[in-house]
């Protein structure tokens, strides 16, 4: 079921069926953007509507500098822009993510590694502890500088 994604309705009854004839004791999940975008959080590269196309209008010298720490300290209005629009509060868990957090009351949810910094696998109910997030969320800020924690509410 690895490449099988849980954003549809038939794509979750495909994933109950699994679970019910292969019984697995432990689930890993290894999820990214793909599991956002029906709370309406675009992908980063999809022609016209991704994240990359989006920042267009911030004039970065390429995409990714938004997220480079060199551009950063050169200019940090682009980064809090882009952070701004998918600060957490604006979109709702998809199926998906209570997916995710039905597998974890099950006792059956070993660990979710995922590539997404919306915190939407916490808003589901998926405990800190069974989540790594690979490239940070809002759920911890620290100065880049100090490496002092800044506390606020998600």
């Amino acid at each position: 079921m690895a490449s099988q994604s849980l954003s549809s309705p038939l794509s979750a009854d495909i994933g109950n069926r699994y679970i019910r004839t292969r019984n697995p004791k432990k689930v890993v999940f290894c999820v990214g953007a793909g599991i956002s975008t029906n709370s309406g959080i675009p992908d980063f590269r999809t022609p016209g509507t991704g994240l990359y196309s989006n920042l267009a209008a911030l004039n970065l010298p390429y995409p990714e500098a938004v997220f480079s720490l060199q551009y950063f300290r050169q200019d940090p209005e682009p980064f809090y822009t882009l952070a701004q629009s998918l600060y957490p509060g604006t979109f709702q868990p998809t199926l998906t993510h209570a997916f995710i957090r039905l597998l974890q009351e099950k006792d059956m949810l070993l660990r979710c590694f995922t590539q997404n910094i919306d915190t939407l696998e916490r808003m589901a109910g998926v405990h800190p502890d069974n989540i790594v997030e690979a490239h940070g969320s809002f759920a911890n800020s620290r100065c880049i500088d100090c490496r002092l924690e800044v506390t606020h509410e998600i």
